[in-house]
């Protein structure tokens, strides 16, 4: 991946929390057709806000459906219930959900237009990666096949798409919806971190050897890893949850 293209998907590749799933994910994005890297997500912009048209609009509405879906996976009623692997899985689905949007590279050098079946073929192309064990490409997949909501069926050629039917399709559907609205933009300048700070009690280490472990209790300890990652670690996620926790125990300290 280029450095230019590594620099539009980075924000959302560092809110993944599981390493192997993450690396799955820039595969598949390495594998895309070259022009899902250069064309709007709207062809006439009548469905899609400002920052997902011009050169690289697709790209960019599928960046902002990561946005949307991680704003949901911060609310205890959605993420709380969900594994970390299940939300990257997630997470992956909505970052490559258009990813055949026209179908091959051939496909699309033929004809522009968007292929209703999309869903279907990324889906497939998901299922034939090697990277991932079958059950979890097949998550991804099934997140990626229901994508359209409602507007399933095909007019034309009566092709008729999944409906999302299970919280974690139907998640996947609304961040793209909310992603296709209009009036709803986004800033893609000023790239944002993972918003851990609302709650840094509740962040708990995804690798080395305290994985699965709260930092909060790590610093309660007095553990000199944390020392440690402050000073080696340099994921977003990471020093925004250090920063949050210290704030956290300063503003109690001040209240003694």
């Amino acid at each position: 991946m280029t450095p230019e293209r590594l620099n539009i998907v980075q924000s959302v590749l560092n809110t993944f929390e599981n390493d192997d799933i993450k690396d799955f994910a820039i595969v598949l994005l390495d594998n895309l057709p070259e022009y899902i890297w250069r064309v709007p997500a709207s062809s006439t912009g009548k469905y899609h806000p400002a920052y997902s048209l011009g050169e690289g609009g697709l790209m960019r509405h599928q960046v902002a459906v990561v946005r949307f879906l991680n704003f949901f996976l911060e609310l205890e009623q959605y993420g709380s219930g969900m594994t970390s692997r299940e939300r990257d899985l997630m997470r992956t689905a909505a970052l490559i959900h258009d990813g055949m949007k026209s179908g091959t590279q051939n496909d699309y050098n033929k004809s522009k237009y968007t292929k209703f079946n999309h869903p279907i073929l990324m889906a497939d192309v998901i299922r034939s990666t090697d990277g991932l064990n079958d059950g979890e490409r097949e998550f991804i997949a099934h997140c990626i096949e229901s994508h359209m909501g409602q507007w399933n069926v095909d007019k034309k050629t009566n092709c008729e798409l999944p409906k999302p039917k299970d919280e974690y399709q139907k998640l996947v559907h609304l961040a793209d919806y909310l992603a296709s609205r209009k009036t709803l933009t986004m800033d893609f300048e000023n790239i944002e971190t993972p918003r851990v700070e609302s709650k840094p009690e509740e962040y708990v280490l995804t690798f080395g050897k305290h994985k699965g472990e709260k930092l909060i209790d790590l610093f309660k300890s007095g553990d000199d890893y944390v020392v440690w990652m402050e000073e080696n670690i340099t994921r977003p996620d990471v020093q925004a949850a250090i920063k949050a926790i210290k704030k956290k125990f300063a503003e109690e300290d001040d209240e003694l």
